[in-house]
């Protein structure tokens, strides 16, 4: 049996396609006992917890089901192509939504440093990236390159390369999270408003109001990927 470890931009799709490989390779059957979950998140390369939430969505979907003392077991084979779609979109979804949790934890704290270390050039760096998103047509090749560069440039002001990287890691779960909201009537708007308070609050070098700012925005986000006015899609 060979797992390969799991790149972190691409968990989701990647714990559905390595169990359909397993399948197709004739290592997995319907009815067969699935590894431990130490055994999976160590051969992935993921944790744990993102582990435990696509095996939930797995068993919502059908296709893992868990027998008390037992462990879990494969009910049946991915046979359609849209239930694979399906199933990745809820996996993506579910980890955007710890992708949030997080973000409300490190990203408080970039804006925060940032609002006290920022220079002009920072600041101006960081106008610039929002002139930008104020501009973006959501039909564009790319209408999510604007937000991630916002969220970067604020990162960079804080002049410590491990906040930068940790912005940069997350760019793919960025750019899906401004996909899945970016055509909800009036979204584009308050998501403007949204990240020129936080630009202020860094402008007038108030790391408490920067804090405040970035809650509200990252639980604004939240809300919207949670809300059925998201459609399956993602649009």
């Amino acid at each position: 049996m060979t797992i390969k470890k799991i790149k972190y931009h691409r968990v989701y799709e990647d714990v559905i396609e390595q169990i359909e490989n397993l399948i197709l390779e004739g290592n997995l059957a319907p009815g067969d006992v699935l590894p431990t979950e130490r055994e999976l998140a160590q051969a992935f390369g993921i944790s744990r917890g993102t582990l435990r939430e696509a095996f939930r969505i797995l068993e919502r979907e059908g296709l893992i089901e868990t027998r008390p003392g037992g462990g879990r077991f494969l009910s049946k084979n991915l046979n359609k192509a849209e239930d694979k779609s399906r199933i990745i979109e809820n996996i993506e979804r579910a980890t955007i939504i710890e992708l949030l949790e997080a973000r409300e934890i490190f990203e408080t704290g970039i804006v925060e440093l940032a609002a006290k270390r920022a220079t002009e050039p920072d600041i101006l760096e960081i106008a610039a990236a929002l002139e930008k998103w104020g501009k973006i047509d959501s039909d564009s090749d790319d209408p999510t390159s604007p937000d991630q560069a916002f969220h970067l440039s604020i990162a960079k002001a804080t002049h410590n390369v491990v906040l930068v990287n940790l912005i940069d890691l997350h760019m793919d779960l960025l750019q899906k999270t401004m996909r899945k909201t970016v055509d909800i009537p009036g979204r584009k708007e308050e998501v403007y408003k949204e990240h020129f308070n936080i630009f202020q609050a860094i402008k007038e070098k108030n790391p408490a109001k920067a804090r405040e700012a970035i809650l509200y925005h990252l639980q604004q986000v939240k809300q919207n990927i949670q809300s059925s006015k998201v459609a399956p899609n993602g649009r």
